[in-house]
């Protein structure tokens, strides 16, 4: 993790702002006794739901599928 003064944040935010963004490692500033930690609230290159492939979530005519049975609920049978 880097480590950098407050003064060399002031000078160099879009920088190092945009270096957090892409490599995903935090950035630890110092300054006044004190640490601050500048990260990504989300990790993109770790995410694997973003690096799903799209797929089609309906397979046929989606008009039909309000004809589409999926069950009855029969209190008594269902319970027993």
């Amino acid at each position: 993790m880097k480590k950098l003064t407050l003064t060399t944040l002031r000078q160099q935010i879009f920088k190092i702002a945009d270096e957090v963004l892409m490599t995903g490692q935090p950035v630890s500033i110092e300054g006044n006794g004190k640490v601050l930690l500048l990260c990504s609230a989300v990790e993109l290159n770790k995410s694997k739901s973003l690096k799903l492939k799209r797929r089609k979530l309906i397979s046929g005519d989606a008009e039909s599928l309000h004809t589409v049975k999926v069950g009855e609920w029969h209190e008594l049978e269902n319970l027993a």
